[in-house]
């Protein structure tokens, strides 16, 4: 069949799923932002759209963030009725599906250049729902004030108008689809993007050069965020790991992510210099930074040895998007310490696939690691009942399966399934 892609970061959450549909020989083309070509997968034929404008300077500022997304979707409308007319391939060209992110505006008009083409989207999360980041406790999370919460209804205004107009909804975690409003959920089916738990294994060999080398069984902390930042606790972490530092001599610490002002979730920072920076600024000489090892973004091969060299792996995070890290870790045979949050009970299960602790309970979270490191041998259970939940519940191949399966439903314009297929 004829499928368009539709996603700002592409191939973003499609990376396993563009292989599958071009084995079985479907046709894909994706309207994206500028993209570099290594960025566009074998067999896509790429469209790039150019943004006609930019935000007015007198733009009411809770409207802003929505300009924005409707300048993006006024662009990719742009490109998909050149491409709907003819322009492009010398003939109309109609799409059978379109699969994409409406997350950042780009989806909102191709209904109106299609209006009888199935969509099928991505639904990452909806805003402003109360249990989530946009009341979480934390000292670095924004003071709900009922600006900060008209910044979130705002945010839905893009969200809802996509979910009103797509055929069906596609959602990787339990968590994320409870937020949708109900008539919502009853068209969205919870399918993760899969973990490719043959390649991410454990390895007893593993070793990671980090101006020491640290193996399997040496006394390793590891830490990942995409950019280091509040929602996913590094401020929290470090304290841990200041605690530990003092009762552990010869405790290690690998981080991986970019250190920078501009956040993958969050507030930027204003004076730009990374959390990473500032924070290590703030606890001054409380850590010991010979002993904490940053390595930046890493190609995921070198990730793999992170976790496989891991004897705690940290993952905290605001109620929030659920991060491919951690079930990455929990299948490389990790010992996942995560906060006790929404999104990480979906697959922690305290005492039994990992260890929970409270989002701010740096004290519990350094006890916890204290414990991992100086009994390893306690964890090892809990290592394999992690793998064999990943193993078992999010295999990549089964989930492809099912999310190829939808895709035909939808395209044949059968009925919708019932929501929750595949996942937890």
């Amino acid at each position: 069949m004829r499928i368009l892609l539709i996603h700002q970061g592409f191939p973003g959450q499609f990376s396993h799923l563009i292989p599958a549909l071009r084995a079985r020989g479907d046709e894909l083309w994706v309207i994206s932002g500028p993209r570099a070509p290594q960025k566009i997968p074998a067999g896509v034929r790429y469209l790039p759209y150019q943004l006609r404008r930019g935000n007015g300077r007198d733009t009411f500022p809770l409207a802003s963030e929505l300009e924005t997304k409707l300048i993006r979707g006024e662009a990719v409308a742009a490109v998909a009725a050149q491409l709907a007319g003819g322009e492009i391939t010398g003939a109309p060209w109609r799409p059978d599906l379109i699969l994409g992110h409406p997350g950042w505006g780009e989806m909102l008009f191709l209904a109106d250049v299609w209006p009888d083409v199935p969509q099928l989207h991505y639904v990452e999360f909806f805003h402003g729902v109360p249990g989530t980041d946009n009341d979480f406790a934390d000292r670095h999370a924004n003071r709900q004030t009922w600006r900060e919460k008209a910044r979130a209804r705002v945010k839905n205004t893009n969200l809802l108008a996509n979910l009103e107009q797509m055929t069906a909804g596609l959602t990787p975690t339990h968590f994320q689809h409870s937020l949708l409003p109900a008539w919502a959920q009853a068209k969205t089916s919870v399918i993760h993007d899969g973990i490719d738990t043959a390649w991410l294994s454990p390895d007893p060999q593993a070793q990671l050069p980090s101006g020491l080398v640290l193996r399997r069984g040496d006394p390793v902390v590891t830490f990942v965020n995409r950019t280091f930042e509040p929602y996913r606790g590094v401020h929290v972490f470090l304290e841990a790991l200041a605690q530990l530092q003092a009762h552990h001599p010869t405790a290690q610490a690998v981080l991986v992510g970019s250190d920078s002002a501009k956040v993958s979730y969050g507030a930027h920072r204003s004076d730009g210099i990374g959390w990473l920076s500032a924070l290590k600024q703030e606890m001054g000489p409380r850590l010991d930074w010979r002993r904490i090892h940053p390595l930046g973004p890493v190609p995921h091969a070198v990730l793999r040895d992170v976790y496989r060299v891991s004897a705690a792996h940290v993952y905290l995070s605001y109620p929030f998007v659920l991060s491919w890290s951690l079930l990455e870790a929990m299948s490389c045979g990790a010992l996942v310490i995560g906060s006790d949050t929404a999104p990480v009970r979906e697959v922690i299960s305290h005492g039994h696939t990992g260890l929970l602790v409270p989002f701010g309970g740096a004290e519990a979270l350094a006890a916890s690691l204290l414990e991992a490191l100086q009994a390893p041998a306690r964890f090892t259970a809990m290592r394999q009942q992690a793998r064999s939940l990943v193993v078992n519940r999010y295999p990549l191949e089964a989930c492809l399966r099912q999310r190829l399966a939808l895709i035909d439903r939808i395209a044949a314009g059968a009925s919708i399934p019932k929501p929750a297929i595949g996942g937890a």
